[in-house]
């Protein structure tokens, strides 16, 4: 096997993997604003409708049990009417993730169980956001992407990846722990300087940083909610993967999150439903 790339070299690399569709990032940038006006809405109706991968997949999920509608959306515009321009908004940015960053060739590697773990983590991060009183916009979208530093790896090192995953597996340890034996870093590091070149905001960048490590994010972000919520993903087995590991969890920065129980309950049952509806974009 070829010498270890660097993180540095990782990075030159990023620049070759496909982009982001205009509109997605144009959408991802937005997530601080709070109004939308009408010109704006339709404007963002029109971009997406032009993209009908995009378009069916977010229409599938807004004609979802979950939505509880009593009639069929046709159109995006009707989604974003009867949805609103936040709902809307996420579940375009999450069909345009997927459509645009394929995993490439990987020994080992399942795309349908990465998406269906990073929209399980979205759903789980959603539901937890949902007790504690927090946006679940960007935490829909902080869990959606904080792994998409592995596909990175899939996508760039495919051969050296597929090790890595046949090592985790067959010492059963850690994927993370085994990236740092195979790389010298993990696929956190890598998401932070894909969301560096993608100018993602910094409550995401921050997420994807470190959500293995949420006593080193920013205080009061969504690291530790992101955290958490790739436990419940995995605790659920959403991916449905026969050797799929339940993370470690930072106690401090779970207890800090001041869930008990019955909360905990709650939010699983919440994360089920949720993740029901969002694996529909998978087709």
């Amino acid at each position: 096997m070829n010498e270890a790339p660097t993180l540095a070299d990782v990075a030159g690399r990023i620049r070759s993997l496909p982009a982001m569709p205009t509109v997605a990032l144009e959408l991802l940038h937005t997530l601080t604003e709070t109004d939308a006006s009408s010109a704006d809405l339709v404007d963002l109706a029109r971009r997406i409708a032009q993209d009908q991968a995009i378009t069916a997949r977010v229409l599938r999920v807004a004609n979802s049990p979950f939505y509880g509608l009593q009639s069929r959306v046709a159109s995006i515009n009707d989604a974003i009417v009867v949805l609103g321009f936040s709902a809307v908004r996420s579940l375009v940015l999450a069909a345009a993730v997927m459509a645009s960053l394929p995993g490439g060739p990987c020994t080992g590697f399942s795309q349908e169980r990465f998406w269906r773990h990073v929209l399980g983590t979205a759903a789980a991060a959603q539901a937890i956001g949902k007790r504690l009183g927090r946006p679940s916009e960007a935490l829909f979208i902080a869990g959606l992407l904080h792994d998409i530093g592995r596909l990175a790896l899939v996508v760039l090192y495919p051969a050296r990846y597929a090790a890595t995953l046949a090592a985790a597996r067959e010492q059963d340890r850690g994927l993370q722990e085994t990236e740092l034996a195979f790389f010298g870093f993990d696929h956190a590091a890598v998401g932070a300087s894909l969301a560096e070149h993608w100018h993602f905001p910094a409550e995401i960048a921050d997420a994807l940083a470190w959500h293995h490590q949420p006593d080193r994010g920013k205080a009061g972000g969504l690291a530790a909610i992101v955290h958490y919520a790739d436990a419940i993903a995995q605790a659920l087995d959403l991916d449905e993967s026969e050797d799929s590991q339940v993370a470690r969890l930072q106690e401090d920065a779970v207890a800090s999150l001041g869930l008990d129980w019955d909360a905990l309950l709650a939010v699983l049952a919440d994360t089920q439903t949720r993740f029901d509806s969002y694996r529909l974009m998978l087709g």
